[in-house]
C-alpha cells in the first residue's frame, strides 16, 4: 500500500515538472518566434502575414495590445485579409472595445462571399454582440447563421443555448442542444444537452442518461454532481448529500494545487453550494472570476448561490 502511495506521488511529481518545462519551453519558442518576426518587418519585409504572425504569437502570450497593433497593420496593407479582421474583433471585443469591435464584425460579414463565410461571419457578430451585454441582438444573428448553414458547428449550438438562457428562453435549450448532438455527434454537446435537462428540471428524463455515464465512467465527479442535482430535483435529499460528499473527495483529488482546470473548480463549487457550504462556494466563484472564466462555466454555480441566499 506504502509502495503504491509512493509510486502515485512520483508519478504526479513527473508529471508536474515536465508540465513546468513544457510551459517554460513552449514560452521560449513563441518569444523566439516574434524575434524572427520582428527582424523580418524591420529588414522591410512587413507584409500583412508577418504583421499577423506575429499578432498571433502576441496573443499568445497575453501581449493583446502589441497583437491589435499588428492586426492593424495587417490590414493597412491588405484590407481584405479576413482572417486578421476576424482576430482583430475578438481581441476589441476581449478588450471590452465593443462598438469599435461591432464595426469591424459587420465589415467581416460585408466581405464574406460564400455561403460558410457569411454563416460564421453572424456567429462572430453574435459572439461580440453577446459580449457587448445585447443578447437579444445577438441571437437573431446565431439564428441567421443557421439558417444559412443549418448543421452548424459545435460552439454554434453552445453559444446559441447560451443565449437563450441570456434572454430567459431556457425551455429550448434542451432541443438545441439535443439538436447539436444528433448533428454533431459531440460528447460536449451531449453533455450540455443533459445539463440543460436538469436547469430545466427535466430530472426524470435526466436520470437513466446519468446512471448509464456512473456505470461507464472511470472519472464519476461530474456525473456524480449531475446524479445529486436530479436527486435533489426529485426530493431524494440522502442520496444526493451521499453523491456530493463523493464527488468533493474525487475532485480533490484531482484538482491540480498550482493549474486547476476552471471546469473542476466550477463543480467543486456547485458540489459545495449545494451541501450548503456557500462561503466556501462563494470562494471558489471569486476564484473563477479572477481568473477569466467564461459565463458558461461560472453561471450554474452562480445561479446555485443565488437560489440558496434567496430561500
Amino acid at each position: 500500500m506504502m509502495n503504491n502511495t509512493l509510486f502515485k506521488v512520483y508519478a504526479f511529481l513527473v508529471l508536474f515538472f515536465v508540465a513546468l518545462v513544457f510551459q517554460a519551453k513552449s514560452h521560449h519558442d513563441t518569444k523566439a518566434l516574434i524575434g524572427k518576426l520582428t527582424k523580418r518587418i524591420d529588414s522591410g519585409d512587413s507584409t500583412a502575414e508577418n504583421y499577423y504572425n506575429r499578432a498571433i504569437e502576441y496573443r499568445v502570450l497575453g501581449q493583446m495590445e502589441e497583437a491589435e497593433n499588428d492586426l492593424k497593420m495587417a490590414l493597412e496593407r491588405n484590407i481584405n485579409f479576413t482572417v486578421a479582421r476576424r482576430e482583430l474583433t475578438r481581441i476589441l471585443s476581449k478588450k471590452g472595445k465593443h462598438k469599435l469591435a461591432i464595426i469591424s464584425a459587420e465589415k467581416v460579414i460585408i466581405n464574406a462571399i460564400t455561403q460558410r463565410e457569411k454563416s460564421s461571419s453572424m456567429i462572430l457578430l453574435a459572439e461580440v454582440l453577446l459580449n457587448a451585454g445585447e443578447p437579444s441582438e445577438a441571437i437573431k444573428y446565431s439564428s441567421t447563421a443557421f439558417k444559412l448553414n443549418p448543421k452548424g458547428k459545435i460552439e454554434w449550438y453552445l453559444l446559441h443555448a447560451r443565449l437563450l438562457r441570456e434572454i430567459k428562453r431556457n425551455d429550448e435549450r434542451p432541443k438545441i442542444l439535443n439538436r447539436g448532438y444528433q448533428t454533431t455527434g459531440s460528447i460536449v454537446l451531449r453533455n450540455a444537452w443533459i445539463d440543460s435537462l436538469l436547469e430545466c428540471e427535466q430530472y426524470e428524463k435526466a436520470l437513466p442518461i446519468i446512471e448509464e455515464e456512473l456505470l461507464e465512467s472511470r472519472l464519476k465527479s461530474s456525473w456524480k454532481l449531475r446524479r445529486a442535482r436530479a436527486y435533489i430535483g426529485t426530493g431524494n435529499i440522502d442520496a444526493a448529500m451521499n453523491d456530493l460528499r463523493t464527488c468533493l473527495k474525487e475532485l480533490d483529488q484531482r484538482i491540480h494545487p498550482k493549474n486547476p482546470a476552471m471546469t473542476l473548480i466550477a463543480d467543486r463549487g456547485l458540489a459545495h453550494a449545494l451541501l450548503g457550504n456557500v462561503d466556501t462556494a462563494k470562494n471558489d466563484l471569486a476564484h473563477l472570476i479572477e481568473i477569466g472564466a467564461d459565463k458558461w462555466i461560472t453561471a450554474p454555480l452562480e445561479k446555485a448561490i443565488d437560489s440558496i441566499g434567496n430561500q
